[in-house]
Order: structure tokens, then sequence, then C-alpha cells
């Protein structure tokens, strides 16, 4: 089975995509960070480690995620019940101030060594002033788990009552299923009917394999980075 890897430092060296497009200040963010905290079970592949790579919680706050905000914008961070003060923490480390949390109660039992974990929280944050453009969204919603991380269709309906473009989802995997524009970035950024497979967007200090905005199978197919530079093994 392979491994998976905690990301705890910068790459020493990545590689600098080509044709990087220009971007807006993003008004609204949604984030669902790999946290490494409570992640992993006794033999290691319980938890998301064994669905994909997780990364430290420094290297998660040291995101220039206050640089990609417009001055007045909204986040959108999801937690688990575990690590909400590690959110707290990112929030902060990314120039927002914590308003408010929109739960989402899920209809199955849960894992947990205490109380069995029924429920996911996304902390909403506020950066600069920005009023919501509906007064009238409920802060939880139920519904049914599908497959390990991914948010019920709708989240998305929910955030855009609330926040305005141009939106931003960071550790994106699947695109929105939205008539809004979002851009996506993160490793796994899948195609939709829409827009290419990949990362709309680069992050200096932190590549992912494939840009939506490159085409050629000669450059997002190549490593970008040293594996033995980058990640430190579980």
């Amino acid at each position: 089975m392979e491994k998976h890897k905690i990301e705890r430092t910068a790459p020493a060296i990545c590689r600098v995509p080509e044709n990087i497009p220009e971007i807006p200040k993003f008004k609204c963010i949604v984030a669902d960070p790999p946290w490494t905290k409570n992640q992993t079970s006794a033999g290691g592949y319980g938890g998301a480690l064994g669905h994909y790579d997780l990364m430290s919680l420094e290297r998660i706050k040291n995101m220039p995620v206050a640089d990609l905000a417009d001055e007045n914008a909204h986040l959108w961070l999801w937690v688990t019940n575990s690590n909400i003060d590690e959110g707290l923490e990112v929030i902060k480390a990314w120039g927002f101030k914590q308003i408010s949390c929109y739960t989402w109660a899920k209809c199955r039992m849960g894992t947990g060594n205490y109380l069995r974990n029924a429920s996911e929280m996304c902390l909403f944050a506020v950066r600069g002033k920005l009023p919501p453009k509906s007064r009238n969204q409920i802060n939880f919603f139920i519904g049914y788990p599908t497959t390990h991380s991914e948010k019920p269709r709708e989240v998305i309906s929910a955030i855009e009552r609330v926040s305005p473009g141009p939106y931003l989802e960071l550790f994106c995997r699947k695109r929105p299923a939205s008539s809004e524009k979002w851009y996506c970035w993160g490793n796994e950024v899948q195609a939709s009917h829409y827009e290419p497979a990949g990362a709309d967007i680069f992050i200096p200090g932190y590549p992912v394999p494939k840009y939506s905005f490159e085409h050629s199978d000669e450059t997002t197919d190549q490593p970008i980075v040293k594996p033995d530079e980058t990640k430190e093994e579980v």
C-alpha cells in the first residue's frame, strides 16, 4: 500500500508554470484543508491519511490567503470537531475574524473516542466589512455524507446565498456545481463540463501537479518538486 505523507515544509524546488492568468481579489474563499490532527487510525489509514496527503498546521497558516482575498471578504473554513482550535488559528493567520459557524448534521453514526461525531463544522469569518447578500440563511443543514470529505451540493448554494463573488475554493477536489464562476486550487481538481482539470491559480511555495491553464502533457505531467525535499513520511 502506498504511504501517504504530511507536508511540513515548503518545497525546496518547484516549477513555476507558464501563462499564469490574472486573478481577481476574492470576496469569498472556501477552504477544506487536509488537517493533520487526529486524522490517522492505529493502522495509519483509517482517517483522511488513507485518502490524500496531509499538511502541517504551520504550512496551512503560512498560505498567502491574505494576498488572495479582497480587503472586504468572507471565509468559510471547514474543520473537524477535534481541531476547531487550529481552525481559529488559521483564520487569524489568514487575516480574518471568526463570526459564526455553519454546521452539517450527518444522517449516520460517526466515529469518536468520547462522543460519536455525526456533524461537521464550517467556521465563518470576515475580513474588513462585507455584509451578507441575504440575512435569511440558517447556520445548519441536514444531509447525507457520500465519499470521504465530499460536501453536499447544497453547501455551495448556501454560501452563494450569503457571500458575493469572486469565488475561490482552496483544497478543492470536485468543482462546485454552480452557475457562478468559481476558481479552484488543489492537488486533485477534477474537470467539469465547463472547466478543465487542474488548479486555476498559482500560489507561490504551494505547487500542485497540474494547472487548468496549461494544456500540454509535456508540462503538466512533469514532477514539479523533488519528493525527498518536500514531504516527510509518516
